[in-house]
């Protein structure tokens, strides 16, 4: 029976021993692969962080952008108001005109400022989503946008 235990205390000296080692590599290799993950993670976190920061700039710009027409139509519908006469209309007129479709806004405008002006003349948001190929959520998003800068 001692001879079987010293047998046995052979085998399991080096069976231990082969599994600390096995062990040990595993955990070495399970470091390795999260420490790569880990450096894919930040290189994807600092690309999104210049991308964000891309996209503030070009929001600061529309917003500049959006501010400036604003006040140039606020200095300009004071002007047009006080220069503009009634229209005089005769007696033999008893029907109005029809009022012809109104244009869409120059192409060189930017979509929110287009968007803008055809809410401002009385368009729903479906109709300028229909009319300039936008997606109704982002005409939405437009309306809101505006409306808040021009409550601040």
């Amino acid at each position: 029976m001692q001879e079987f235990l010293a047998l046995a205390s052979d085998w399991i000296k080096p069976a231990v021993d082969i599994a600390l080692i096995l062990g040990i590599s595993l955990l070495w290799i399970t470091w390795l692969r999260n420490s790569r993950r880990q450096k894919r993670l930040e290189q994807l976190l600092l690309e999104c962080a210049a991308q964000l920061e891309i996209a503030t700039q070009h929001l600061n710009e529309a917003t500049t952008t959006i501010d400036k027409l604003k006040m140039q139509e606020q200095q300009s519908v004071p002007e047009s108001k006080a220069t503009a006469a009634p229209p005089v209309r005769s007696r033999k007129q008893s029907a109005p005109e029809p009022q012809p479709e109104r244009p869409l806004p120059s192409e060189n405008s930017t979509q929110a400022t287009m968007v803008l002006r055809m809410h401002r003349e009385g368009e729903e948001p479906q109709a300028i989503a229909d009319k300039l190929d936008l997606p109704l959520a982002q005409v939405k998003l437009l309306l809101k946008l505006y409306a808040s800068k021009s409550a601040i």
